[in-house]
């Protein structure tokens, strides 16, 4: 098992959860991020006093080297106020995992996500995705990034604002995220998902250049297309690769950097034999010049 640096996982951590790499925010203001402190609960995902976080980085976890290379399980524990996911690990050879190495639990507010980046060393996955359809979590994705690094998003319902918190157990190795609603007034827009494609960013509304299209595929493509529309016209018509993964979702990021204003329907999926639309996702944004 190859060791890499706490610090460097982080950096990947910070990375991959900064709206800049990551994502492009709505326009709208945002209120600063809060921790806060529950009262004590007997609901399990409630206990305990761990502060919860509405945004940024939830929490850096995990050992400086650990044995978990697999992610076997998402479990779902939905209780009167909350929502715990489990993630569950495994060993190469297939045992339950002891540790698990260096890892950060983010929330992306915007898009209603909860997002765990999991240490290089987790490098398979027994499921790609697990539907929830919980007060509170809509769904799980399990998705390799352009470098190949694992993150899990838990999506959230649309416009239902989250807060998390997370820490991890030993023997077996376990990340837990509880879950609840943000008592702080931001409405996540959310994301634009289909049985294909889930679109991260842009969001629909205003969305000012250079435009960060930012999400996932499912397993098994090997491109997908992006397709801006104006007035009937494609301003932007190009391909973009994806992994070619056939075990986990996809990251796909492209970024437009100019170009007309006006009401637009971005597209990104697959094309039919006549270049037109085939599956897939769409998104109507307004394009302004920044």
């Amino acid at each position: 098992m190859r060791w890499i640096p706490t610090f460097a996982v982080l950096a990947l951590i910070a990375a991959a959860c900064s709206p800049t790499a990551q994502s492009q925010p709505p326009t709208t203001t945002q209120p600063a991020a809060t921790t806060t402190t529950r009262p004590a609960s007997s609901e399990i995902c409630l206990s305990g006093d761990l502060p919860f976080n509405n945004e940024g980085l939830v929490a850096a976890l995990g050992e400086d080297a650990g044995d978990a290379t697999t992610l076997t399980q998402v479990r779902w524990d939905p209780s009167s106020n909350c929502e715990r996911v489990t993630i569950v690990f495994g060993t190469a050879s297939g045992a339950p995992a002891s540790t698990l190495g260096p890892s950060g639990v983010s929330v992306i507010p915007f898009a209603g996500i909860v997002r765990v980046v999991l240490p290089p060393e987790v490098d398979a996955s027994a499921i790609a995705d697990t539907l929830i359809e919980g007060p509170l979590v809509e769904s799980v994705y399990v998705v390799r990034d352009t470098e190949g690094i694992m993150f899990v998003d838990i999506q959230g319902v649309d416009e239902v604002p989250l807060t998390a918190r997370a820490f991890t157990t030993t023997s077996p190795a376990t990340l837990i995220i509880d879950i609840v609603r943000s008592d702080g007034p931001a409405v996540p827009v959310g994301v634009t998902s289909t049985q294909s494609v889930t679109i991260v960013s842009p969001t629909p509304g205003p969305s000012p250049y250079p435009i960060v299209v930012d999400g996932y595929v499912e397993p098994g493509l090997l491109a997908v297309h992006i397709r801006l529309t104006v007035d009937d016209a494609a301003v932007v018509d190009r391909s973009v690769t994806v992994g070619g993964w056939t075990d986990t979702w996809q990251s796909l990021s492209t970024v437009i950097d100019d170009g007309p204003t006006g009401t637009a329907v971005l597209f990104v999926g697959t094309l039919d034999t006549n270049d037109q639309p085939l599956e897939g996702a769409r998104v109507s944004i307004t394009l302004e010049q920044p």
